[in-house]
């Protein structure tokens, strides 16, 4: 990919303030790299050095144009893992918060920067495969290392120790009181955050590392472990339990899950679907599972809203941006009803500049060794760096009541339905498709010991009012938690699932793909347009048609689903 004319237009009001006063304001990033003043820092055996090209640099130069050309004024910052790839060494933690108070000009507060741990945070080389090296042996905390394997340095408690005197913050962070007997969370491994008690949003920093090897040092306690270590599964479920009750007791109503990696960790849905938003790293690129600059109610939603921003320093090759993100707060009155618009906003500080992307060197595939220098920004001897709103998607915002149950209802949404076809007398279920009977993803007819529970879900800000038409997607409710499409000659079928990837560590279920159907009700019955019964080659199955519509009855399973 050769060189890209890049219109430049004017940032006038690029953070301007909207309806209200922020209640809240804040940036996050991950996979962050070294600033210019500590390029030396950890940069060796291959691929370390990776951290310490013009795009990590770049990361603090855009923050600092960002709070200083542009006018934000953020008063917290969340690194969601991978802090400069220092392993919880005191020099790497320290230099990482001078960096920040020295690139935000103050802005943030020393004990309002927030790191999540991820797997290069626990040991600077990741605790990644060369451990395979000693089965038999822990990840160790720290630098010490032989080869590419980790080597024991420091105690937990001291490593524990030299992210809390970097980090002041997170002694104050909240720490949700524990259902279970002997069990008290620590920080930073898993905590809370409520940064202003006027926010209905409440942050719940997770532990999900992307570590290859789970079991680190012999003196770790249980409560400290990885989501995906032995019992980890159910152990990062308590968290979320308790942490959801908490930040309710402090009415808080916005829940904003951080964990440096995306996996099936906690199993339990009814969980997992309380959270509004997901914000992860660890894959070195950008992604969002909503359209860009689109708008989400939050008593419309059913999947949590996703953001993977692990493009902030460290160089695969991956991508040819480098990005943070903005998180604001603003209420308005929506007559009469207090509520809150919750912007994630993503801005690129390093567009690359290499002939290509990826390159291919003898370090590997690069994009960031060089950025195009935009003029009206920040340059520190690299070049001006400017925070630019993001090249390839720029975020979207959760509209929500403030601090509050909403006051809008519909019988339909919020809870599992099985769906009866009346006039054919059958259930909505999943079988075998009609030209394939290799796959098994389709929706047929058929008895209701077949059928399926679902969900009701919506896109967009527009509640519907009462006995107005529900325009409407379908999640079905199995372990999958996929959602309705529908193939090229429109035999509908479950979508990409929740927790499905693509190669790159993306995820695969973009909202954008569901398809809505229109749901009415007159004299008491359903009907629900853009779906009509077809014969295929093996059996009947439902198709999606616009102008097709099904008379349909809602009814309660008799078994719970989560």
């Amino acid at each position: 990919m050769g060189h890209l004319l890049v219109l430049v237009s004017s940032l006038v009001s690029l953070v301007s303030s909207e309806e209200g006063e922020d209640v809240l304001n804040l940036v996050f990033m991950a996979d962050i790299g070294h600033s210019r003043d500590h390029a030396d820092q950890l940069t060796r055996p291959w691929p370390m050095g990776k951290c310490a090209y013009e795009g990590a640099f770049s990361l603090y130069e855009g923050l600092e144009d960002f709070v200083q050309n542009r006018g934000a004024k953020p008063t917290a910052a969340l690194i969601v893992g991978d802090v400069a790839y220092g392993g919880g060494d005191p020099e790497v933690c320290n230099a990482t918060r001078n960096a920040f108070q020295k690139y935000l000009h103050g802005q943030v507060p020393v004990d309002r920067v927030f790191p999540v741990m991820g797997n290069h945070d626990i040991h600077y080389l990741g605790c990644s495969r060369g451990e395979m090296l000693t089965p038999w042996l822990p990840c160790y905390y720290g630098t010490a290392h032989t080869s590419v394997m980790s080597n024991y340095q420091m105690t937990f408690w001291q490593w524990r120790q030299n992210w809390l005197s970097a980090f002041p913050g997170l002694s104050k962070a909240t720490l949700p009181a524990p259902k279970e007997e002997q069990e008290e969370w620590i920080s930073p491994m898993r905590y809370n955050l409520n940064l202003d008690n006027r926010s209905s949003v409440y942050i719940i920093a997770g532990l999900i590392s992307g570590v290859y090897r789970t079991t680190w040092n012999n003196d770790t306690p249980t409560v400290a472990m990885d989501a995906m270590g032995p019992n980890g599964d159910e152990l990062e479920c308590r968290f979320l339990r308790d942490s959801l009750a908490e930040g309710r007791r402090l009415k808080k109503s916005i829940f904003v899950y951080v964990t440096h990696d995306f996996q099936h960790a906690c199993k339990d849905w009814s969980l997992i679907s309380a959270i509004d938003v997901w914000i992860t790293g660890h894959k070195h690129l950008y992604w969002q599972s909503e359209a860009s600059g689109s708008t989400q109610a939050q008593e419309l939603r059913h999947f949590p809203l996703r953001i993977l921003i692990g493009n902030g320093g460290f160089d695969e090759g991956q991508m040819d941006v480098v990005s943070f993100g903005h998180l604001r707060e603003i209420p308005y009155d929506a007559g009469g009803q207090q509520r809150v618009k919750v912007q994630f906003k993503i801005y690129d500080t390093c567009i690359s500049d290499d002939f290509m992307c990826p390159m291919i060197g003898k370090g590997g595939p690069y994009c960031w060794d060089k950025c195009r220098s935009i003029p009206g920004g920040v340059d520190r001897g690299g070049g001006s760096r400017k925070a630019t709103p993001g090249r390839h998607d720029s975020g979207f915002t959760l509209d929500a009541p403030r601090g509050s149950p909403s006051e809008w209802a519909s019988e339909l949404f919020g809870q599992t339905w099985l769906v009866r076809l009346v006039k054919e007398d059958r259930w909505l279920a999943l079988g075998v498709c009609p030209y394939d009977g290799d796959f098994d993803n389709c929706l047929i007819p058929s008895s209701q010991a077949d059928a399926i529970g679902l969900q009701l879900f919506g896109r967009g800000s527009t509640l519907p009012a009462k006995g107005e038409p529900i325009h409407a997607a379908l999640a079905l409710q199995d372990d999958f938690r996929g959602f309705v499409t529908h193939d090229a000659v429109n035999v509908t079928q479950r979508g990409a699932g929740f927790w499905a990837k693509d190669f790159w560590g993306r995820g695969k279920m973009n909202s954008a793909d569901a398809d809505l159907f229109t749901f009415v009700q007159e004299a008491g019955r359903w009907t629900m347009k853009g779906m009509a019964v077809r014969s295929g080659d093996l059996k009947d199955y439902l198709a999606f048609d616009e102008a097709g519509s099904l008379e349909v009855e809602f009814h309660a399973p008799k078994m719970i689903y989560v």
